[in-house]
Order: C-alpha cells, then sequence, then structure tokens
C-alpha cells in the first residue's frame, strides 16, 4: 500500500513539571535582551505572572509585562497591545496564559517585525515575514495555541470570530510545565478539557489526518478521557493536571497537523454572535455533531469508542457513535459543562442565521468526513438547543 503524501510540522518543545522556572536559559538561548510578557488580569491576580517575571530575570533580562488581554479578544484588544509592545522595543514575546493570551502573543510578535495592522493579516499566509522569537506557555491544557500557527480574535463589526493563519507564528519554543495550570478554575479546566477532546476526535476523523498526525489524535483521546473528571474534581492533582497537560499536548499535535472540522465551524456563530467562550461552544456542540458523523464512518468510531474505553461488545455498528456522544454528554455533565446552547443563553430563532454563517466556514467543513448540507447543520442545531 502506498500511503498519502503528508507534511508535518511542530515547534520545539519542553515538557514538565517545572520546565518554567528555567524559562531564562531559553531566551538566552534565543539571544533576547528585553522581554515583553503578554497575559491577562486573572493570572496575574493569581501571582503567575508576577512568578513567570522573577524567573526571567535570574538571565539578567529585562521584562516588560502586559496583563490587558481579554478572554476571547477583539482586534481592538490586540491592537492595544501591539501598540504597547512597539513602543516598548522588546525582541522577545513570551505569551502565558490559555488561548487568549496566546493567540494574542502570537499576533504581537509577528506584527513587532511587520508593517500594518492585525485587519490586514486575517486569513491564510498574509503575514510577510516572521517577527520577534516567541515562547509560549499554557495554563489551561485546551487550546493547543502553543502548537499552532493560527490566533483567532473577536470582530466587533462583523459580530465574528475570524483568524490569522501563518507559519511564522509558529513559535519558537512551546514551554508546557503542569503545574502552571493548578491554580485554573474548574469551570476553565472543564471546557478547555472538551476542546482538547474535541480537537483529537475531529482531527482523528477529518480528511487532513495522517499516517503521523493520528496516532497523536489517538493518544489524546485516551489520555484525555482517562484524567479530564479528576482534574476537574481535584485540581490539586499534580498527576491528574500533568495527565491533561500531554494530552492536550498530544491533542494539540494532531490539530496542527489536520485541522478540526464540523464542531468547529458550527462552534463559530456561538462565539461572535453571543460571544459563547470558545471551549464551551465547542463542547456543547460536540456530541450532536459525532452523532450525526458516526453512521458515516462506523469504523473510526469503533476505534475512539475502544480508545475511550468504551464497551461496544454486541453494539451494531450504528449505535457505536450514538454511545460515544452519550458518553462526551456524560462527561460534560460531570464537570459541569451545558450541554444544551440554551443554557448559555441561544435562542431558536438564531438558528438560521448560524446555520448560514457555519456552512460558509468552508476551510473547516472541507475537511469534514461527511458531507453536511446546510439542512443537517440547521438540524444539528435544533437537536442542541
Amino acid at each position: 500500500m502506498t500511503l498519502p503524501q503528508f507534511s508535518f510540522l511542530a515547534p520545539p518543545i519542553q515538557f514538565g513539571v517545572g520546565t518554567a522556572e528555567r524559562i531564562s536559559q531559553h531566551i538566552t538561548c534565543l539571544s533576547a535582551k528585553h522581554v515583553l510578557l503578554v497575559s491577562d488580569k486573572g493570572l496575574e491576580k493569581a501571582g503567575l505572572v508576577d512568578q513567570l517575571a522573577a524567573w526571567i530575570r535570574l538571565g539578567n533580562i529585562l521584562v516588560t509585562t502586559y496583563t490587558d488581554i481579554e478572554p476571547e479578544p477583539s482586534v481592538d484588544n490586540v491592537r492595544a497591545c501591539v501598540a504597547f509592545a512597539r513602543s516598548a522595543g522588546c525582541d522577545l514575546v513570551v505569551g502565558l496564559g490559555g488561548g487568549s493570551a496566546m493567540d494574542s502573543a502570537k499576533v504581537v510578535a509577528a506584527l513587532m517585525g511587520n508593517s500594518g495592522d492585525v485587519m490586514d493579516y486575517l486569513g491564510m499566509n498574509k503575514i510577510p515575514t516572521k517577527g520577534v522569537p516567541t515562547i509560549l506557555l499554557p495554563t489551561t491544557a485546551g487550546t493547543g495555541s502553543e502548537i499552532g500557527r493560527g490566533s483567532l480574535f473577536y470582530v466587533p463589526e462583523r459580530k465574528s470570530k475570524e483568524a490569522v493563519f501563518s507559519s511564522f507564528m509558529l513559535t519558537d519554543l512551546a514551554l508546557i510545565d503542569p503545574a502552571l495550570g493548578v491554580t485554573a478554575p474548574a469551570s476553565v479546566t472543564a471546557a478547555s478539557g472538551l476542546d482538547a477532546l474535541c480537537h483529537a476526535i475531529e482531527s482523528y476523523t477529518g480528511r487532513a489526518a495522517n499516517a503521523l498526525s493520528k496516532p497523536f489524535a489517538e493518544l489524546g483521546i485516551r489520555v484525555i478521557t482517562r484524567n479530564l473528571a479528576t482534574a476537574v474534581l481535584d485540581g490539586k492533582n499534580i498527576e491528574a493536571r500533568e495527565g491533561m497537560a500531554l494530552g492536550c499536548l498530544y491533542a494539540s499535535i494532531a490539530l496542527a497537523n489536520a485541522n478540526t472540522h464540523a464542531v468547529h465551524a458550527l462552534a463559530y456563530p456561538l462565539q461572535g454572535k453571543n460571544r459563547i467562550v470558545h471551549g464551551k461552544a465547542n463542547s456543547v456542540l460536540l456530541p450532536y455533531v459525532l452523532e450525526e458523523l458516526s453512521p458515516s464512518i462506523p469504523d473510526q468510531f469503533s476505534e475512539i469508542a475502544g480508545f475511550m474505553g468504551i464497551d461496544i461488545t454486541n453494539v451494531a455498528a450504528k449505535e457505536i457513535g450514538r454511545k460515544v456522544a452519550a458518553t462526551v454528554s456524560k462527561l460534560s455533565v460531570e464537570i459541569g459543562v451545558p450541554t444544551k446552547m440554551s443554557l448559555l443563553g441561544v435562542q431558536a430563532d438564531q438558528i438560521e442565521s448560524f446555520t448560514e454563517e457555519a456552512y460558509g466556514i468552508r476551510r473547516l467543513l472541507d475537511n469534514c468526513p461527511v458531507e453536511l448540507s446546510e439542512k443537517r447543520i440547521y438540524e444539528i442545531f435544533e437537536k442542541a438547543l
């Protein structure tokens, strides 16, 4: 058998409890002298920003902090950070936090080496050259921003979430220290963890899945399923935090190389129009999309059921997907994540506009293993309401 051609991309990675303490060594290797540390008010209040800045200063490196990144940041929020960074004259950007902080850090670093505005670069591969280096440190096990080439932002005038994608935004180092996640609230851990599970399942089933991405997706499904509930219900459990950080890393590598598809496409309108956070938007839709897709790809869902530890003995092939979806829903309930869009404020009269927007996100839907018509998308939203 001849395997299809594929490419594979991943940044340098340092993983393990305590690795963040040695960040100054990595900055020195990148020949940087003045670091911009991009984060948010929550992590500043928790003391993580000051702690990381102290570890950076161990290398006699100047640190300037910026902690005004909002949850699900708008382009205006990122513009303010870019202006601050350009005036500060830093030569390396560190992103500390969840997807919002890391997405912002990547674009800020890119725009410190390129002229123009963030709106100029929305879309695929519009950044002309690499900006200053970045080091990204996730504090939630979920978004995978530390591995990928994309950044998502809210565009107010269009009421939509849109992305900047460029290989020039691949980080110079993903520094993954599970201990940084111990302070994350249970609600953040839950939504982020289900987002990571979504990444693993979608990248496993997508058309772009390949011989190298699929083993990472499989590992992501196995490890996340085994650790998520414990990490949410016992946040100080460092073994569970370590498991989630590793599971998210597996899923993120698969995501970066095989992309997501239907869940993420349908989640975009929830984020843009209702400002529902990324992890919750994906997780509320995940079981309904899985149930819709499963009859068309039963073999893959049999494999996924096995990865999740679901007993499918004597279960008909067409029913396996329902068991997978039910298991995801049960996990959501266990960790306190809503399983209906109405619980997140979505109204029935929004479904038509959601359907129209989601159907137009071809970058994702064209990767879906099953062709989803507007009618089928509408029906998924109806079931999820």
